[in-house]
């Protein structure tokens, strides 16, 4: 140190020490910093803000670096209405107080102040805004053309506009709503009166709840719109494409949508006739593509190396193939197309949304608007070579249940009536194509009446015997594949008890059997055995059928038209080649052996043994 004359000197120990403490608890003592983030009622601060609450909680953050309190005033004009304080706040985390009940007026304009302190100084105040709104909007007034009160009106998955009006209420600036529950998940802004797509899922009553909002986010009372929705309607369009010359192809609604070929021609479908090469197309649109609708149709690519569109309307929508993956507007699917295989599609769209189906299974989903086109539908442009089959048009949501039902289109793959009575072949009434008879096989049959000259003996008249050398074999069946759904039944009627394979494919464990360990009719498909319900009776006519439903994965057995309790589940089921077999083993008879890819249930099953009932 330098005394009052210029002289250099020390201090003692203790008087430094005094010097420096005092300038710690100088920086001790720094003001501490204004408080940041302010929000009244989680809504940030800004001029004007409205709060629903006359007992709003005010918030502000702390960042002083020590542990502080915060002051909070609130302010109507120059008069300070309540003053509160918040205590034990850390830095970096919120203070905040709640303004008291009898403080605040509806409609009253205020500002509050906000400082920090660490028990000694004060920060600078910072402030805010707001005015109280705490008077609820009034119910709004719902109204609808497409589904009116009173009466039956639309469908499940055809949308209909809804609008939501604010009545006699003018601060009104959104509308929460909800279908069949009441939670108002969904919200829409809007001033005034405003129109709302929403689709209905199930028929019968829907109710429609909704509730106003105004500025300051309150809730209005909730409506209730009760409204009755009709059956699914069927398609608007369908083209079955099983004409065999001709220039057109008629629409099975009878809507009148007739398609006009341009460079294409009919051939073989995924089912009866379908439409090969260029293109077809009507002369309008059939549906308003800016509302919920659905298409789905199967299609067979001639090649992968270009774009295909296998259904659509000009300027609205396609459902194809490109970039190496099926497409419906934004959504592509998983997996990678194969030429030359028969898959199913469908495309549904709700507004702002689309899904893609392939198989019966989602595989892609995307957010799109389709602009509502009415310019020509066409099919199948892109591809010379590739086919489409059974195309479908709804002005509506196809549910998914209702995808895998369309996936399951029964195709019938063959069918031997074995009604021969002579020779060595069997002849398949679907494609015309004969099965080979070898080994103990005999032409069989109802015996005549010898004294009813006029007997006429019917095709439940005649079969196929068999010892068990006997064996009947087909061509396997076009079309057909075990990874897909199918189906496979016979009329047997057994007299020995050697395992056996009644109907099958090749020398794969695959078919419908007899197992002589159990004395059960079975399914076999690999490892994977259904056992029938009960024993097997000799000498009596019994259906047998086996069903597989790709999409849930699930086999089951049904004997005369019950399905047996056994089922199964594969997970990855094969595509098993070889040909079709009949009687491997076999000791008895057998008639009306048939293929079918697609699916049936119980029902299904029971009327197909009903029409050819054996006796």
């Amino acid at each position: 140190m330098i005394n009052a004359n210029g002289r250099r000197f020390a201090l003692p120990a203790f008087t430094a020490a005094l010097v420096l403490l005092g300038s710690a608890t100088a920086s001790a003592h720094a003001r501490p910093n204004p408080p940041t983030d302010l929000s009244i009622e989680s809504r940030s601060c800004e001029a004007g803000v409205l709060v629903p609450t006359r007992t709003p909680t005010l918030r502000a953050k702390l960042s002083d670096g020590q542990g502080s309190s915060a002051d909070f005033i609130v302010y109507q004009g120059a008069d300070r209405v309540v003053e509160l304080t918040a205590s034990g706040a850390s830095s970096g985390s919120f203070a905040e107080v709640v303004v008291p009940q009898g403080v605040l007026a509806e409609g009253g304009i205020y500002r509050w102040s906000v400082r920090a302190s660490d028990g000694k100084r004060k920060s600078k105040w910072a402030d805010c805004g707001f005015q109280v709104d705490s008077t609820a909007p009034e119910q709004p007034v719902v109204t609808s053309v497409d589904y009116p009160k009173g009466g039956f009106n639309g469908s499940p998955g055809r949308t209909g506009v809804f609008t939501f009006a604010p009545g006699t209420s003018t601060d009104v600036v959104g509308y929460g709503w909800s279908l069949n529950v009441d939670t108002f998940a969904n919200r829409v802004s809007a001033n005034g009166p405003v129109d709302v797509p929403i689709t209905p899922t199930v028929s019968g009553p829907n109710s429609l709840y909704v509730r106003a909002y105004d500025r300051a986010g309150n809730p209005s009372a909730r409506q209730v719109y009760e409204f009755m929705v009709a059956s699914p309607s069927k398609p608007v369009a369908a083209w079955n494409l099983d004409e065999t010359s001709g220039t057109t192809a008629a629409d099975s609604t009878g809507h009148g949508h007739a398609l006009t070929l341009h460079g294409a021609s009919f051939g073989p479908g995924y089912s009866g006739n379908g439409l090969i090469g260029s293109s077809s197309s009507t002369g309008t649109g059939v549906v308003d593509s800016s509302r919920a609708f659905s298409v789905s149709a199967w299609v067979k690519l001639g090649e992968t190396g270009s774009s295909h569109a296998v259904a659509g309307q000009q300027s609205g929508f396609s459902l194809g193939y490109t970039g190496g993956h099926w497409s419906f507007g934004t959504a592509s699917s998983a997996t990678t197309p194969s030429a030359g295989e028969w898959t199913h599609l469908a495309g549904v769209y709700e507004p702002g949304k689309v899904s893609l189906y392939v198989n019966g299974k989602l595989e892609g989903t995307g957010n799109a608007t389709f602009a509502g086109a009415s310019g020509p539908f066409v099919l199948g442009q892109g591809q010379a070579t590739a086919a489409v089959d059974h195309v479908q048009v709804w002005d509506r949501v196809l549910s998914a249940v209702e995808v895998v039902k369309h996936n399951n289109l029964v195709a019938e793959r063959a069918h031997y009536l074995l009604d021969e009575r002579e020779g060595t072949t069997a002849k398949d009434e679907v494609t015309g194509q004969n099965a080979t008879l070898s080994g103990g096989v005999t032409w069989a049959g109802t015996p005549l009446d010898p004294d009813d000259p006029n007997q006429i003996p019917t095709s439940k008249d005649k079969w196929a015997g068999f010892d068990s050398t006997g064996l009947i074999t087909g061509p396997r069946p076009a079309n057909l594949r075990t990874d897909r759904s199918f189906v496979i039944s016979a009329w047997v009627r057994p007299q020995g008890d050697l395992a056996a394979t009644v109907l099958g494919l090749g020398d794969a464990p695959f078919g419908l059997a007899y197992r002589p360990d159990s004395n059960r009719w079975s399914f076999q498909w690999g490892e994977e055995v259904l056992l029938a319900d009960i024993p097997v009776l000799t000498n009596d006519w019994v259906h047998l059928a086996a069903t597989f439903d790709a999409t849930t994965g699930t086999v089951a057995l049904h004997v005369n038209g019950t399905r047996q309790s056994g089922t199964r589940t594969v997970l990855q089921p094969a595509d098993l080649t070889g040909d079709l077999v009949v009687g491997r083993g076999f000791t008895g008879a057998v008639d009306d052996p048939r293929v079918f890819s697609g699916w049936m249930d119980e029902q299904d099953v029971n009327d197909l043994r009903t029409a050819s009932t054996h006796r």
